[in-house]
Parts: C-alpha cells; structure tokens; sequence
C-alpha cells in the first residue's frame, strides 16, 4: 500500500488486490470523499505487481491514476 499526491494535489492510498484471471488491480482510494479508481498492472503475479508498486514514484502514480477506469466494490 502507498499513499501519495496527485496532481492537484489531493492525497490518495494506491493498494493492489488480485483479482479474478490471474490479474492484478491497483486500486486507488481517495483519502477524503469517494471516487474509487481501478488500474490493472502489467504483471503476472502479485509479487511482480509489488515490485512495481515498490519502484513506482508519485509521478507514475499519478500517471497510473490518471489511467484508471472507476471502480465499483462487490
């Protein structure tokens, strides 16, 4: 899990989930108020999506996040 700044300067929490497939979902979550936000991650297994989280700045969080499509939790 990570907590970082947008460009706008609003603070988010980015967390991985596996999801169904094989696949794994970055799931942002802003710290006030909602707009829950989904990004899947180009790796084949959760510890490969951990390294990249890990390596990611602000930046490509930030980048990721502009990506991301909205999430709704089952």
């Amino acid at each position: 899990m990570r907590m970082f700044d947008d460009t706008q300067n609003r603070r988010w929490q980015a967390a991985l989930l596996e999801a169904s497939y094989g696949q794994v979902l970055l799931i942002f979550s802003p710290e006030h108020g909602s707009g829950f936000r989904q990004h899947l991650m180009q790796a084949e297994y959760l510890a490969q999506a951990q390294e990249q989280l890990d390596a990611a700045d602000d930046a490509a969080l930030a980048a990721w996040l502009a990506e991301a499509d909205p999430w709704e939790p089952a």
